[in-house]
């Protein structure tokens, strides 16, 4: 197994200034004198675009003067000088204290205070944020102190910039994919009748840790059984005071990896067949490679998004089958969702009636150098297989970032 801990490609101050000008530029084209980013608890992070790192706080990026971070913690200002610290921070005036009012006195003393501001998390539609991110009691102290700005939500704007990566995002991304399939590598090495899920948990979290990425949450899924349908976190641990289970021969042992190094994030979709798969798993697995084929085929820079999740659906829902989880959905920030649960009123309509289909959170032209996660997953009744990595739409072929997650796997029963 590789080592790729020193091997991490930075990010430079040309790409900080870069991001900078690319947003000042959609503060002019919006006629906004100043934006309000806020990372705080959600999952995207949005703040780390502007500000090279993620302290759960808010960057305001003024027209025409240098950005400010706030954050609600003094330690993460105070860690700055300790010995060892790389440095090299992009922002250099960073203040502590409750982000609402901290907000209300920034734009105060910048001169803000009659004039039209962006703002990005009100109306973010993100996975685990799909109402944004911003809380109440951030905002309200905000409309109260600042009752002559003009607000202007430009979450989905936002995203979109963002989304068109520069060459060194790719080179980060591509990292990042690199270590998703190490710990992929992991996982099959490891998984066995016998096993315990937090066994398997912890194969594929000692990989990515160890080679100096994180992830984003829920961290890391891990499910395994027969006719499994749950999708999210296990349910032991935090969740649940319960043992985490033992996989047994026949089991399909899934996981889906969240990659995140430096802001950027790759994902990565394992199916494993414990002992020879049967053939209904066998020909899932093959609807699942279909659909990720297709989405090959479709993902091309001025494409829509929709038409992308459309292309990847077809396979599926030709094949008679149908899909839990979105086919595909955009990385970095995940602003752009594709359809759930289509197909499934036919197979457990009667026995689990909430499963409604669910549209794509936002439709747009795929842009060049943005990256995707292709997840494509059929489902016969209850038993799904679910496969994918990370593929980067280019001008000619798409640039596929992963290889072992995209088939069915067979490990030794």
């Amino acid at each position: 197994m590789a080592d790729l801990v020193e091997d991490v490609p930075g990010l430079s101050l040309a790409e900080r200034d870069r991001r900078w000008a690319r947003t000042r530029g959609l503060l002019a084209e919006r006629g906004c004198d100043a934006l309000v980013v806020a990372g705080l608890r959600g999952r995207e992070s949005f703040e780390t675009y502007l500000s090279g790192e993620s302290i759960q706080g808010v960057v305001v990026l003024p027209a025409t003067a240098p950005p400010v971070y706030l954050t609600w913690s003094p330690f993460r200002i105070v860690g700055r000088t300790d010995p060892g610290i790389a440095g090299g921070y992009w922002i250099e005036d960073i203040r502590a204290g409750l982000i609402g009012p901290s907000i209300v006195s920034t734009i105060r003393g910048l001169g803000l205070a009659t004039s039209r501001v962006g703002v990005v998390g009100l109306a973010s539609r993100n996975p685990m944020e799909l109402e944004g991110v911003i809380p109440y009691g951030v905002w309200r102290p905000v409309l109260d102190g600042l009752p002559g700005v003009e607000f202007v939500e430009l979450s989905a704007a936002f995203s979109l910039l963002m989304l068109e990566k520069s060459e060194e995002e790719l080179a980060l991304t591509r990292h990042c994919a690199r270590v998703g399939e190490l710990a992929c590598e992991a996982m099959v090495e490891v998984l066995r009748p016998g096993v315990r899920e937090s066994e398997v948990y912890a194969a594929v979290m000692d990989v990515i840790n160890r080679n100096g990425a994180g992830t984003h949450a829920p961290s890391l899924i891990v499910r395994s059984g027969v006719d499994t349908l749950g999708w999210g976190p296990p349910e032991w641990g935090a969740d649940r005071a319960v043992p985490p289970r033992t996989v047994e021969p026949g089991d399909l042992v899934y996981a889906e990896l969240m990659t995140v190094c430096g802001g950027m994030e790759t994902q990565q979709q394992v199916t494993a067949s414990v002992g020879p798969p049967s053939a209904r798993r066998v020909r899932l697995g093959e609807v699942a490679r279909a659909a990720y084929d297709a989405g090959l085929a479709a993902l091309r820079p001025g494409a829509s998004f929709v038409e992308v999740c459309e292309a990847m659906a077809a396979p599926v829902l030709d094949a008679g089958c149908w899909h839990l989880s979105p086919l595909v959905h955009s990385l970095s920030p995940a602003s752009m969702l594709g359809h759930f649960f289509v197909g499934a009123e036919s197979h457990v309509g009667s026995e689990l009636p909430y499963l409604r289909p669910v549209p794509p959170t936002m439709d747009a032209p795929v842009p060049t150098g943005s990256a995707y996660s292709f997840e494509p997953n059929a489902c016969i009744g209850r038993e799904r297989v679910n496969i994918g990595g990370t593929v980067v739409a280019r001008d000619g072929a798409p640039e596929e970032l992963n290889t072992l997650p995209c088939h069915l796997i067979e490990v030794d029963g």
